[in-house]
């Protein structure tokens, strides 16, 4: 059998601390917390995560018997708040919300104060929000218009982002590598002069956040022409997904779930889950952060470590293929 490398070893334990937790929960005494549950949110207030977080937040201290606190920690693209988790007691009063930066930090950030590989362990995928491939309407009518306009000899079309090593970025750069449309990558700070810039015409094409798209398409301003989604999406039911037009590979979305330290108790881990799975369920829940536009995907914690690996291996080859760096 051939050795097994450092980074697939290093891959494959974002998974084993919640398999060994499931496989030994049973076995240990029920785990309940003692002190308030900090919920580590590594951006600013007002995000998108504080919109996760907040419908399930009285939830789970009624669930857990302890305050449940938000505590905001911006910075350093997320490792001033990851770095305070691993810092953190081992106990099981303390985990993050992470999103689809963590798993691009392992190639872009490649000495953080901590190894994500092996100091986190996943407790539960939380919520997704697709994200929809939008162009400019004087650019094509439809996706195959899209593929012919951007295959075209001496074409160069814009395609915006929200910033270098973002999700849509990424998304975005490993699109044109399998579509092979011609087209030039240009970062902003943030979704909204990426938005304006589209409309203007500027731009000729991005992925961008279901929610955000849904106003401007209707105003005739963007043209949604594929989703990267499992399935269509109620609120652009003729957008076909990426897989029916043939590219099913294609990774760009905005998730967010919960991480804690490998070396929290098993049985704290796994009550920790349960709460949070409990929570996502709950019909209230999820209809309210569907009508906000994420999916719910409640995913337990060895589903999310191996979500974690795909968008790792994925991102780590488009960063590489595009020599993507960050300052």
């Amino acid at each position: 059998m051939p050795p097994v490398s450092r980074r697939a070893a290093g891959l494959l334990a974002l998974a084993a601390p919640a398999l060994a937790g499931l496989r030994s929960a049973q076995a240990q005494p029920a785990w309940a917390p003692t002190q308030p549950i900090r919920v580590i949110i590594p951006f600013t207030p007002g995000g998108t995560m504080d919109t996760v977080v907040r419908p399930v937040q009285q939830i789970l201290q009624q669930d857990l018997g302890q305050p449940v606190v938000i505590e905001h920690r911006p910075g350093a693209a997320t490792v001033i708040g990851t770095q305070e988790v691993a810092r953190a007691a081992p106990d099981g009063h303390t985990m993050i919300m992470i999103a689809n930066s963590f798993a691009a930090n392992i190639t872009l950030r490649p000495s953080m104060p901590y190894n994500p590989l092996t100091a986190f362990a996943p407790l539960v995928m939380a919520t997704v929000v697709p994200h929809v491939l939008v162009v400019h309407p004087s650019v094509a009518q439809d996706f195959a218009g899209f593929l012919a306009a951007g295959r075209r000899s001496g074409a160069n079309l814009a395609f915006g982002s929200y910033g270098i090593g973002t999700s849509n970025h990424l998304g975005g750069e490993q699109f044109r590598e399998l579509s092979r449309i011609n087209a030039t990558h240009v970062p902003y700070n943030g979704a909204p002069q990426a938005y304006t810039d589209l409309i203007g015409g500027r731009l000729q094409f991005m992925f961008a956040n279901l929610p955000d798209v849904i106003q401007p398409a209707q105003a005739g301003q963007m043209r949604p022409i594929a989703i990267s989604a499992e399935r269509r999406v109620r609120e652009l039911p003729n957008v076909p997904t990426m897989a029916e037009l043939g590219f099913p590979l294609v990774l760009s979305d905005s998730w967010f779930g919960l991480i804690t330290r490998t070396e929290v108790p098993a049985a704290a881990r796994a009550r920790l889950e349960a709460a949070w799975l409990a929570a996502l369920n709950r019909p209230d829940v999820k209809g309210r952060l569907e009508e906000l536009g994420f999916t719910v995907l409640a995913k337990p914690g060895n589903e999310f470590g191996t979500e974690i690996r795909r968008y790792t291996e994925t991102y780590a080859q488009v960063i590489r293929a595009n020599n993507i760096r960050v300052e």
